[in-house]
């Protein structure tokens, strides 16, 4: 009897120790975010900048914003309610003072450290191999080097006829598809037409979508994996969270990744193979590329860069362009007159004479300024002898930012800040006081936007001979498109519109 009591109070206290262990686990665990917390708030070195203590105490809070895709709006409100510089995270500060460009983007001279490096958790690679991206100084100033002899001016005059040849197709389409005055999503033919132009100035052939009209799927899959490499970025910050991410991704979409680097590869490939002196992207890179050059996998690497970068954002801008222009029936008016006024036929619309265009230039630099298409924080990490940023000594390792769409949103930046007003930028008293400097929609320094000229142009045309060929109507359930979701770029729903062919 004796025996089995004792075996029985064995079991007992097994039992207990084997509930007691876990419970004792949570409980040191919660004690130690506790005490981390209140570090953070109190002592953190940071601690004397302004935001909300609870964003201080765990990044958490602020991964919380950015999976409710509100994360740009919300960063907005955080700088409204306490001024330039927000602590949004334990280590990051973000800032809307337009010294920020210079002090963290642009490269610092005479300190051993010449430019601010790109936060690794922000940024990521999808291998081994540097692109424009993500790279160290030295291969960034090397690949740039190169690079840039494709987004030259000679480049863009060169490129002018691919880029008339889609938007030519793009009109053409859409006369197509309006005919019998069908409302249309504006914004998948922008897209496509973007696309379907990069896919020829980077592999020397187009994707089919206009022609077709239907999407092509690496379309969607550059799409998901933006949001994709986003959300895995927030888990990386949680040790072992993104093994299990990955470990609990879905079969398809590990499919989808190694067939979108399949497949950009091969199209890579396939374009270096080719003998033409045609004036696309490749040509100028291989013409170029030196013994300190770009290597095959480089070449690949950026191409699949080139195409997301300017096909995305600048389909985005027009989109969010349009919109704006329709909800100001006086702007849009404006625009109109100018276009039509400045051109006797389709054939006499060129990217030299759209630059002509004072209000097309106005109308352009508003959109960027009140929809910029990459509205999320740039992070860039303080080096570890720290730095003078906006007039304040911030320590190293901290990551800082500028936030574009709440730097561009600020009423101590521009004037009636949230209100489309081309004439701000054609020199009208009313905006005499603005902070112009603040406007930096394709980023600052070294490591701005390779593409900005091509960009403009791309703008330019489209526009241009969008409103020559065009009227356009918004059509109800597009009201209120904006504001909506966001996850590092804009998750914009469609833009319904109806075209009405100009008669003349």
């Amino acid at each position: 009897m004796s025996f089995l009591q004792n075996l029985l109070s064995f079991k007992v206290a097994s039992l207990a120790g084997l509930v007691i262990i876990p419970i004792l686990a949570i409980f040191l665990i919660f004690i130690y975010v506790f005490v981390l917390g209140i570090y953070n708030v109190y002592f953190h070195p940071l601690s004397g900048y302004p935001g909300p203590k609870l964003y201080a105490a765990t990044r958490l809070r602020w991964s919380l914003d950015v999976l409710s895709t509100k994360s740009a709006f919300k960063l907005d409100k955080l700088h409204k309610e306490y001024g330039d510089v927000v602590r949004f995270g334990p280590n990051e500060l973000s800032y809307i003072n337009p010294k920020v460009w210079k002090d963290i983007y642009a490269t610092r001279s005479g300190e051993s450290h010449s430019q601010m490096q790109k936060d690794p958790w922000h940024y990521q690679k999808h291998d081994k191999t540097p692109s424009l991206h993500v790279s160290g100084d030295a291969d960034h100033t090397r690949m740039r080097r190169l690079i840039s002899h494709a987004f030259s001016d000679k480049a863009l005059r060169d490129q002018e006829p691919i880029m008339q040849s889609y938007t030519n197709l793009l009109m053409s389409r859409l006369h197509e598809v309006t005919r019998n005055g069908n409302a249309i999503n504006i914004k998948q033919w922008f897209h496509w037409a973007l696309f379907d132009l990069f896919g020829d100035l980077c592999y020397g052939e187009s994707f089919g979508c206009l022609q077709n009209g239907k999407s092509h799927p690496w379309i969607d899959i550059i799409g998901e994996s933006i949001q994709a490499f986003a959300y895995i970025a927030l888990c990386r910050r949680i040790p072992g969270l993104e093994r299990l991410v990955f470990s609990m991704m879905p079969k398809k979409k590990i499919e989808q990744a190694a067939w979108h680097t399949k497949f950009s590869s091969d199209l890579a490939d396939k374009r270096m193979a080719m003998v033409t002196d045609r004036p696309d992207f490749m040509s100028f890179l291989l013409k170029y590329n030196d013994e300190k050059g770009l290597s095959v996998p480089e070449i690949r690497s950026n191409s699949n860069v080139l195409i997301p970068g300017g096909s995305e954002t600048t389909g985005t801008f027009l989109t969010g362009t349009t919109y704006h222009l329709l909800k100001n029936p006086s702007a849009y008016k404006c625009l109109v007159e100018e276009i039509r006024g400045s051109f006797q036929s389709a054939e006499d619309i060129t990217v030299a004479k759209l630059t002509t265009l004072k209000y097309l230039g106005a109308v352009i630099e508003e959109g960027l300024r009140i929809y910029p298409p990459v509205p999320s924080n740039m992070p860039r990490v303080i080096h570890e002898e720290g730095a003078m940023v906006c007039d304040r000594w911030v320590p190293g390792g901290t990551s800082v930012c500028a936030a574009p769409y709440p730097m561009f949103q600020s009423s101590r930046n521009f004037v009636d800040p949230t209100s489309f007003i081309p004439e701000r930028w054609l020199g009208d008293p009313r905006f005499a006081s603005e902070e112009k400097s603040a406007f930096q929609p394709f980023s600052f320094g070294p490591r701005n936007c390779i593409g900005k000229s091509l960009a403009y142009a791309e703008m330019r045309l489209v526009l241009g001979k969008l409103l020559w060929n065009f009227d356009i109507q918004l059509q109800p359930e597009s009201e209120n498109w904006f504001p909506h979701e966001m996850v590092i770029v804009w998750n914009s729903p469609a833009l319904h519109v109806k075209l009405y062919p100009v008669v003349r």
